[in-house]
């Protein structure tokens, strides 16, 4: 699943760029059934594009837990001065919330539930079409 709406990732760092634009590094894991340890699924930096999502992502902290809620993937091709072509791909956010449901940033709120260190949180049925 990796990076997609509804998924849950840890914040690791940010970069401030503008007023409408920050970086962020994220990682999404899920929970192996089979060996019971967490595999890694996305790890990388993902635009925050817009005044309120870039806002919002540069109070982030270390270990941070968000969710992403509108995703976008665009890959666009650039010639150099020597006509030589490279493709880039961008990982864009442009709307996420905090994964304890919270508005704010910062830490959140430990719960007397157990905590789930990836997507694979079973009260979370995802965007399954079934």
């Amino acid at each position: 699943m990796g990076f997609r709406n509804g998924a849950y990732a840890t914040c690791w760092q940010h970069e401030n760029k503008s007023d409408k634009w920050t970086k962020i590094r994220i990682s999404v894991s899920r929970k192996n059934q089979d060996t019971d340890q967490y595999e890694e699924e996305f790890a990388g930096w993902v635009d925050c594009i817009g005044t309120a999502c870039a806002q919002k992502a540069a109070k982030l902290k270390e270990r941070d837990r968000i969710k992403l809620l509108k995703t976008d993937v665009r890959t666009s091709k650039r010639t150099d001065d020597s006509g030589s072509t490279k493709w880039f791909t961008n990982f864009i956010l442009t709307d996420f919330e905090m994964a304890d449901g919270s508005g704010s940033s910062g830490k959140p709120q430990q719960s007397s539930a157990k905590s789930y260190e990836g997507e694979n949180d079973p009260s979370d049925n995802g965007d399954l079409p079934f």
